[in-house]
């Protein structure tokens, strides 16, 4: 939704040196049903409270539970600047796939309790994972997570934020035990569906530093049919003012994409993009992972992992999370930000939401410091620069510094020997061709960077060809192409054949505009996907597809 934003923190974080070591926040708590205890006069077992810490609170409501503590001054003082959270989730009485996460919350100085919606409090998410589908009878029975939060120090460690607030630790696990009930022995009746621990293990001093916090959202969904800022778009928008300048801000950003129904958004692979004030800052497609390394916790039958092993590409083809992994903290670079008003853009054109289902849960705060996390960037832009008889050339865009990458290939939607999988390593340019692909055949393209020290990125793709056929029919090489893509305004048409008319289509195939330019003014049209149709004075045409903002 969109709203405007005046609260912002900055101040001057100190702290003293200290000896690396673990700070413990929870140790074996216990997680109940989403879907029970909501009724008046129901109240949750004593276990619920009985086993969490001292002056720790449970927020159990609808689809929610919970457990929140005050970290002590001790505790606060001891964490350096670097800091890596550690999560243990150990199954009991729910056996399918979950949100899980924790944030840090700002609570009024001196509070003993809050509750979740309570207004002069300020939160963000520093971790969201997915619970994996786990039999409490099979081993293993845990699950481990981690995430580097090395930022969070610097919001600790705050003088001018301690002053008035103290610093909460919410953990939370949505779990539902109705399945397990009566398909896990030893679940009958029961309505604790996880145990778990957090603690974060630190070392490092923690130096003085000015530091800016501003959180923007917390787990709103984002879709295109009843949450969303652009009617019919799957689009949020977050205005906020500053009253200074803010330099080297980071967008710190977590989405997951859901909806299991038949060909929902949990399954389908979607570019995101990102803005700051209209100018394209990020794009990334969620997955890219082989979640067969994660099939070990995922102890109970299931859809999704089935009784057989899958290719890499028989994952990263369709999934943008694997149940049992942590979802990615993403960090985006704004640059200096000036003093005034400012509005961050997340969009995904492409999604569907059949049924009118799913939804994408959106977390992000601007903080100016960086989460220490050390990755291999994801290259991005993947796309078919050129097919002509059995030769493709692919192009892709670097997200970081790497000049060395790999692709993958394979036969579309095959995933087996058949499927004629080719791994290629490419160095210096972003660009591989392949001129020996099999006749009849549709090919899937997968690039990922390769940087030093043997780590490389997650997978970005697929990208589709067309169907391979000998012939030498110019329809096949492409003559134009367009910019900028995505559009505000006006696009432009590069073309190396005389163009004799330029036609614009919406997705349902009507035509908005026709003109005989090759600088199309785009301004009046909604935000969302078209389709421009280029007819050259040979008599051949090509359509290309563009993305207005």
């Amino acid at each position: 939704m969109k709203k405007k934003l005046l609260f912002a923190l900055a101040g001057l974080a100190i702290a003293p040196f200290f000896r690396a070591q673990n700070v413990s926040v929870f140790n074996d708590v216990p997680f109940y049903s989403m879907y029970h205890y909501l009724g008046e006069g129901q109240t949750m077992p004593p276990e619920a409270f009985s086993q969490i810490p001292a002056g720790a609170i449970r927020l159990h409501a609808y689809e929610q539970d919970i457990i929140s503590r005050k970290l002590t001054e001790t505790e606060i003082a001891s964490i350096g600047s670097s800091v890596k959270m550690n999560i243990v989730l150990t199954a009991a009485c729910d056996n399918y796939d979950r949100l899980a996460g924790v944030n840090l919350v700002l609570v009024p100085k001196g509070s003993t309790t809050y509750t979740f919606n309570q207004a002069d409090i300020k939160r963000i998410e520093i971790g969201r994972f997915i619970t994996p589908f786990m039999n409490k009878n099979v081993s293993p029975t845990q699950v481990p997570y981690s995430y580097q939060v090395d930022n969070i120090s610097n919001i600790l460690h705050d003088s001018s934020l301690s002053a008035i607030y103290d610093f909460w630790i919410e953990f939370r696990a949505d779990g539902y035990s109705a399945a397990a009930n009566t398909q896990v022995a030893g679940c009958a009746d029961r309505t604790d569906v996880f145990r778990g621990n957090l603690e974060f293990v630190t070392s490092g001093t923690a130096t003085p530093t000015q530091n800016f916090l501003l959180p923007l959202s917390y787990r709103q969904n984002l879709n295109n049919y009843n949450a969303t800022d652009v009617p019919g778009q799957t689009t949020r928008l977050v205005t906020f003012t500053l009253d200074q300048p803010v330099p080297n801000a980071s967008l710190h950003l977590i989405t997951s994409n859901h909806g299991s129904n038949t060909n929902g958004e949990e399954y389908v692979k979607r570019v995101h993009y990102v803005y700051l004030d209209d100018q394209l800052v990020n794009q990334y497609m969620p997955g890219g992972k082989n979640c067969e390394d994660y099939r070990q916790y995922n102890t109970q039958g299931n859809g999704i992992y089935g009784t057989s092993a899958k290719t890499l590409r028989g994952w990263i083809s369709w999934n943008n999370w694997c149940p049992g992994d942590v979802i990615p903290n993403r960090e985006i670079s704004l640059g200096n930000l000036s003093a005034g008003t400012h509005t961050i853009k997340i969009d995904v054109p492409t999604a569907v939401f059949t049924g009118q289902q799913g939804y994408f849960p959106i977390s992000m705060y601007i903080q100016n410091q960086k989460n220490g996390d050390v990755i291999c960037s994801t290259p991005y832009d993947l796309k078919i620069a050129n097919q002509l008889n059995t030769t493709v050339d692919l192009t892709w865009k670097e997200t970081g510094t790497s000049n060395q990458w790999q692709t993958l290939w394979g036969r579309r939607n095959i995933f087996t020997a058949a499927g004629g999988e080719v791994y290629r390593d490419i160095s210096n340019e972003p660009k591989d061709s392949r001129s020996d692909l099999n006749l009849n055949w549709t090919y899937e393209t997968y690039v990922k960077s390769k940087c030093t020290d043997d780590k490389s990125s997650v997978w970005y793709g697929p990208v589709y060809s067309s169907i391979v056929r000998l012939g030498t029919d110019e329809i096949n090489i492409r003559k134009s192409s367009v910019y900028p893509n995505p559009v505000k305004d006006f696009i432009n048409i590069n073309s190396t054949a005389k163009v004799s008319k330029v036609s614009v289509y919406n997705a349902d195939g009507k035509i908005l505009l026709e003109d005989n330019s090759t600088k199309i003014n785009l301004s009046k049209l909604q935000s969302g996907v078209y389709l421009i149709k280029i007819d050259f004075a040979d008599g051949k045409s090509e359509t290309q597809k563009v993305i207005k903002q």
